[in-house]
């Protein structure tokens, strides 16, 4: 509890900061201005210097921001209580490495669950059972108490395609000094219906 706390607290002050930088009138912004600002912030607060985020990445931001050319407060805010917590999320000492690992690249980014099943069942129907892909739902925002935890989505024994919430708070506690805990990749991969990394297929 006292992570959401201190969550909600950074997220309201460091999004009020960022707004008053990128629009200091408090007018609608072009979108292509504010993606550099809104990058920098996260990967500030996701403590990551190697992996910015792709145009992909961006594209997703301008749909869950709801915008075209321009960034108004409203979008901002949308934007901005679906960012915050994955990138709080990221800079947790248990996450952060397999965010920065890009080869292989254990998380692909931000992608919709419609993304993962397509890629999952792939040009020639499904994958092999076992094949996952992790993700960040789009619809999960501050303040439902899922904002920023991975949801596993796979092929199952069955054939068919699974999701599953990955608590990050429940499986690693609050804290980053657990000594006694796997790699999150070792967890997944000790799971029986999980076996194989599977890759994200874009159809552009």
């Amino acid at each position: 509890m006292g992570n959401q706390i201190l969550l909600a607290k950074r997220l309201i002050k460091d999004g009020t900061n960022l707004w008053k930088v990128m629009s200091p009138n408090n007018h609608h912004i072009p979108w292509e201005n504010a993606v550099y600002e809104i990058e920098e912030q996260f990967m500030k607060i996701a403590s990551c210097c190697s992996r910015s985020l792709s145009p992909q990445d961006l594209n997703l931001l301008r749909r869950i921001a709801g915008c075209q050319e321009y960034l108004t407060q409203e979008n901002f805010e949308k934007l901005w209580c679906w960012l915050y917590p994955v990138a709080f999320i990221i800079s947790r000492d248990w996450i952060n490495p397999i965010w920065n690992s890009t080869s292989p690249k254990w998380i692909e980014g931000f992608i919709t669950k419609e993304e993962a099943e397509s890629s999952l069942q792939g040009p020639t129907g499904f994958q092999e059972p076992g094949t996952f892909i992790l993700r960040f739902p789009t619809s999960r925002s501050w303040p439902h108490p899922d904002a920023g935890n991975l949801v596993v989505s796979y092929v199952g024994n069955d054939y068919k395609l699974h999701h599953r919430l990955l608590s990050m708070h429940h499986v690693y506690g609050s804290g980053d000094n657990r000594v006694d805990v796997k790699p999150l990749q070792d967890m997944l991969l000790a799971e029986p219906e999980l076996s194989r990394l599977g890759r994200i297929i874009r159809s552009h």
